[in-house]
Parts: C-alpha cells; structure tokens; sequence
C-alpha cells in the first residue's frame, strides 16, 4: 500500500495541498473557498492509501511554491515521485524552460519539443499534470 505525505497550508485565499512520499514530491492540488485537513482532501483522489499528516517530506516542496507564487525564485530543486509517459515528461521538462512570466501556446510547446503538429497531444499531456506550479 501507498504511502503519501500530506500538508497543507493557505497563501492569500487559495488553498494548498502537498503531497510527497519518502522519494519526492507527488501532488499539488489547489482550491479556492474549499478548505479541508489535508487527509480528507487527498482520501478522495487516493483512496487506497495510506495518509500521513506530516510536513517533513513536504518541506522542500512548501518552500518552493511559496517561492513561486510570491515572484521569487526557488532556492532548491526538489526530488520528484509521480509516473508520467516519456511524452509527458517530455512536455513537462519543456515549460521549465518558459522564462518566468511568459505563456506559451500550445502549438508553440508543441515546436519547442520538435513536433509542431502534436499541440492536442501536449494539451493532453498538461492536463494530466500532477505538480502544476512546479509544472505551470
């Protein structure tokens, strides 16, 4: 069975949920208005499971997206713990490299990655995406 690390916190009205295991960072889910302990929230979408209430593995992870939504950059690179296709990974490696501030098409991420035609298939690939501020 699973195991998954959560926390959770508030910046500003949204909601942040952590997840991580023992690897790396799992999951970043955000809400608006809709506020919850972190093991509710998370035994929806796991819930073959099993939570752990613990900020530790998702110390490095806080720190990071608080970086991000406040304009600054992040101090460390984090471990990461999801499955992905090679595509996906692909997709996901290439809007690292979108210069903070800037928004990209889909057909330009789709040039970007060397195969101009598949930007439905990068679409597909983004909203798949498990850590969307690590991944924006």
């Amino acid at each position: 069975m699973q195991q998954i690390y959560c926390w959770e916190t508030q910046i500003g009205g949204l909601n942040i949920y952590l997840a991580s295991t023992k690897k790396g960072a799992f999951r970043i889910e955000l809400t608006l208005g809709r506020q919850c302990d972190c093991i509710e929230f998370f035994k929806e979408l796991f819930p073959n499971a099993r939570l752990f209430k613990e900020y530790h593995y998702n110390r490095y992870l806080g720190q990071v997206v608080k970086a991000i939504l406040h304009n600054e950059p992040a101090k460390r690179t984090i471990d990461f713990d999801f499955t992905c296709t090679p595509f996906q990974w692909i997709v996901f490696k290439a809007i690292t490299r979108i210069p903070f501030g800037e928004t990209r098409s889909y057909g330009e991420l789709a040039s970007m990655i060397g195969m101009p035609k598949s930007a439905r298939a990068v679409g597909q690939a983004l909203s798949k995406n498990p850590l969307p501020l690590i991944f924006p």
